[in-house]
Parts: C-alpha cells; structure tokens; sequence
C-alpha cells in the first residue's frame, strides 16, 4: 500500500475514513488529506487505503482497540474526573468551613456535604466496576487469542 510508515498509515486510514463518512468526492478528499496529513497522496493511494476502509477492516480493527483497551482508559478517564471534582469539592468545603462563623454560609456548607456523599458514593460504584472491567478484558483477550492464535 504506497510507501508509507506504519505510523503514516495509522495517521492516513483515519482520514480516508473521514472522507468516506463526509461524502467527499476524490478531488475533495485529496484536498482534506494534504491538508490533514502535510503532504499529496496520490488517487491509487487513496483508493488502496479507501478499499480497506470500505471492506470494513478498519471498523474492526477499531472495535478490537476499544473493546481491549478504549473501554478500559474511558473508564480511568471517568474516575479521575471525579476524583478531581471531589477533591475540588473538599477544598472549597474547608475554605467554607473554616471561615468565621459570622460569615459562614451554612446552606453552602450543607450542599458542598451533600456533593461530596454523591461523588464518594459514585466514585466506590465505579471503583467496585474496575475488577468487573478487568476479568471482561481478561475475557475478550482470552477469545481474541483463540480466534487468532499465534498473532
């Protein structure tokens, strides 16, 4: 397929897909991904890496990724979220609470309590998942094994 690196191609079969799901005619789609990509490919180019995207080789080699890993790293990205808003939430709770007492405002000190008994709660559901994810991941490498042995 053209003398592409393997990070090129990586790079590449992402765009010819874009142009596929956008519709572009072959001029428009030569455009958008000299633009995207820095430099011309050439229409046999394109069409080589338009046929895989097509067959639908790409999809799946996509599915496989977030099936094995994408799942996995949304799921860190979640709880480090809320990790960062509990924390942010602790904090903006001990400014309040240590504050005089005259310029306290209790109502804020009760809903900052209240978020952070949801996020904690939250955050132990997603934690007690993170096993759960782990044996599904162990499973799916288990039958990606059996159906392609010795890849």
């Amino acid at each position: 397929m053209g003398s592409f690196t393997v990070k090129e191609n990586q790079v590449l079969i992402p765009l010819v897909a874009d142009c596929a799901n956008f519709g572009f005619t072959e001029k428009e789609a030569l455009a958008y991904i000299k633009v995207r990509f820095g430099k011309e490919i050439s229409a046999k180019t394109y069409y080589d890496r338009k046929r895989k995207v097509d067959s639908g080789e790409y999809a799946k080699e996509w599915l496989n990724y977030f099936t094995k890993i994408g799942f996995t790293v949304k799921h860190k990205q979640i709880l480090d979220t809320i990790e960062m808003v509990q924390q942010d939430t602790i904090r903006d709770y001990l400014i309040e609470q240590n504050k005089p007492s005259q310029i306290r405002d209790k109502s804020e000190i009760r809903q900052l309590r209240f978020d952070i008994r949801t996020n904690a709660q939250l955050l132990q559901e997603l934690s007690l998942g993170t096993p759960i994810i782990a044996q599904i991941k162990a499973k799916i490498d288990q039958h990606v094994e059996v159906l392609q042995p010795g890849q």
